[in-house]
Order: C-alpha cells, then sequence, then structure tokens
C-alpha cells in the first residue's frame, strides 16, 4: 500500500472504544457462545446452533473455529475452551483425508475444506507448533484436487461450477502453507505455490468484472454468476497480495470499497463483511481499523438482542453462530491490534 497503516490507539478518544473495550467484548461475546453452544467432551464434543440445537455443518463450525483461533491467540478469554479442544467437533465429519459438510449424507466442498484447513493455518501462524501446520498441509493435499487446469477450484466434489470462496479460500491455504510449512517435500512446496498462483490468475481475469469486483462463480456452461459478495473480495486482494501481486491487491480492495460502501456490507451477511474486514486488518490497509471499528461499533449498539446474541445484523441463515462467531473474532483481532497482522487469516 502507497500510505502508512492507521491503527486504532490503545486508548481511543473520548467516547470511542479502545483496543481494551473490544477484547472485553470478543470475551464476553465468546463466553455466551461456548457456554450455551458448546456440549460433550472428547470425540462427542458438539457445537449446535443456538435454537435447533442440531450440529453446525462444517461451513459454519469453520467459523467458529476460527473465532476460537482468534480467542486463543489474542489470550483474552483464558477460561474458556480453546481451538485444540473445539476441533474434535470435526471428528463427526471426517470422510477420508477431508471433511464432509454435513452428515449423514454429506458431500467434500473444498471452500469448507480450504476454510478449516485455514483455521489450522492461522493456528500454526500464532503458535508455531508443528502439528497445526501438519493438519493445514493435509486439508491443502485434499483441497488442491479441486484446481482445475485453468487455475479455478470447484466448489464441491465432483460438481460442475468453479466459485470465487472456494477459488480464494484454497488458493490462499496453498499460498500459506507453501510458505511457512516445515516438511513439505520441495516438490509439493513447488506445485502449492504454482496453484496458488494459478488461483489468483483465475480470480482476476475469469471471474474479474468490469467494475473491479469479483463474481461470485462460473456455471457448468461457462456462464458467469457476476453476484458481488464482500468475502470474495477480500480473499482474492490477500491472495493477490500473498502471490506478490501488491498492486492487484490495492486495485480489488480500492474497487471493493467502492463497490461495497458501508451501507452496502451493512446488507451483506455478517460473515462476509467479516472476512472482508480481517483482510484489510491483515494487509494493514489505509484506514482499515477504523472501518472495523465503525462495523464492529454499529453491530454492537445496534445488532445484538437483550440476552447479547447478534441476532440483529443480517444473518447468513436463520441461525446466528456464524455471524456471532465471526463478529467475535473480528472484535478480537480489533483488540488484538498491530498484532493481529501476525497471524490473521
Amino acid at each position: 500500500m502507497t500510505e502508512q497503516p492507521q491503527h486504532r490507539p490503545v486508548a481511543g478518544p473520548a467516547g470511542e472504544p479502545s483496543t481494551a473495550d473490544w477484547s472485553a467484548r470478543a470475551a464476553a461475546s465468546w463466553k455466551l457462545l461456548t457456554d450455551s453452544c458448546v456440549t460433550g467432551r472428547g470425540r462427542g464434543l458438539r457445537i449446535s446452533e443456538l435454537t435447533a440445537r442440531r450440529r453446525q455443518a462444517a461451513w459454519p463450525l469453520s467459523q467458529v473455529l476460527w473465532c476460537a483461533s482468534a480467542v486463543e491467540a489474542t489470550g483474552v478469554a483464558p477460561d474458556t475452551p480453546d481451538t485444540e479442544t473445539l476441533w474434535q467437533a470435526l471428528a463427526w465429519f471426517r470422510s477420508g483425508d477431508a471433511y464432509l459438510d454435513n452428515r449423514p449424507r454429506g458431500r467434500r466442498y473444498y471452500d469448507d475444506n480450504a476454510w478449516i484447513g485455514l483455521v489450522a493455518a492461522q493456528q500454526g501462524l500464532a503458535t508455531g507448533e508443528p502439528r497445526w501446520w501438519s493438519r493445514a498441509a493435509t486439508v491443502a493435499m485434499f483441497v488442491e484436487r479441486g484446481s482445475e487446469p485453468n487455475g479455478g477450484v470447484r466448489w464441491v466434489e465432483g460438481g460442475d461450477t468453479i466459485n470465487a470462496c472456494s477459488t480464494g479460500a484454497a488458493g490462499l491455504l496453498l499460498a500459506v502453507v507453501a510458505e511457512h510449512a516445515s516438511g513439505l517435500a520441495p516438490g509439493v512446496r513447488q506445485r502449492f505455490r504454482a496453484k496458488a498462483q494459478a488461483a489468483h490468475e483465475f480470480l482476476t481475469t475469469a471471474l474479474l468484472r468490469s467494475d473491479g469486483l469479483i463474481a461470485d462463480h462460473i456455471r457448468g456452461d461457462g456462464s458467469v454468476e457476476p453476484s458481488v459478495w464482500a468475502y470474495n473480495q477480500g480473499l482474492a486482494a490477500r491472495l493477490s497480495h500473498l502471490v506478490g501481486d501488491p498492486g492487484t491487491a490495492e486495485r480489488l480492495i480500492d474497487a471493493g470499497r467502492r463497490g461495497l460502501p458501508p451501507d452496502a456490507l451493512d446488507r451483506q451477511p455478517a460473515v462476509f463483511s467479516c472476512i472482508w474486514w480481517r483482510t484489510l486488518l491483515a494487509l494493514h490497509a489505509p484506514s482499515a481499523a477504523a472501518g472495523a471499528v465503525d462495523f464492529l461499533e454499529h453491530a454492537w449498539k445496534s445488532g445484538r438482542d437483550s440476552a447479547g446474541w447478534f441476532t440483529e445484523v443480517t444473518r447468513y441463515d436463520e441461525g446466528v453462530l456464524i455471524d456471532h462467531a465471526s463478529i467475535t473474532g473480528l472484535m478480537a483481532a480489533a483488540g488484538a491490534g498491530e498484532d493481529a497482522a501476525n497471524w490473521l487469516l
């Protein structure tokens, strides 16, 4: 970026939340989630939706685990279950070398698995523990198999659409694992880097709209579904930066800001908006901290119900857990200040 990064001070101006405030809010919101929605232990541990009391599917679960990782990295809630403990909830979904989206009749989605792998990679960055990089690399091996010759990554095993979410998340995982995981064979590391580069090129050509935003997916017949979702913009920008193309990353961020002003972000599912803000914080984008704090402050003041759940934001589905976890993890990252960029994915 051409401008210097801007960060919220530890003690903000009068009336504005400080980093300590965001840490405290994250701790309270995370404790509410773990006290209400985590039951059992060991291989019987389950994370359930607040209302239906059903197990979370793999995609929402991945964002709960991401939140656990962010909370653990910041140390704001030491008396709650850590990421290693909650990782056991994935045992229910294990199928071969990857994870089903649900049981009993699920499918293996490349984007779901990439998000799970990115949790492990974030844990690797935050803790330096080899077991997390081993887990990330194992998932990356599966995700790599969804890659097409054009660089795109299929949405689901056996499917015919190539989606921005699967291509971006898979490319990001492959790039991070290639850069940081120890013990990879040289040929595997080189292959992961090449696939990440190919994913970047696919996103920024085949799925790039005329307004500079990333479209949602390419259908089996080759036509493009042009819908714009905030998380796809964030994934493309982060991947561009990781493969050594910061100029494209900056252009994608600029396009995202033009195409997704605050009122538009408020209409997107909160989880998608949070992933966008995660990207900007990780890249030290100009005014990223201020923008993320504005988003969080609006969610905190207007998006919570009387019990403290983020039910009044734009939600991904009829449940609450995925959006609540995403906002909570973003609060933890905002509370970490500059340090978050060292581990945030």
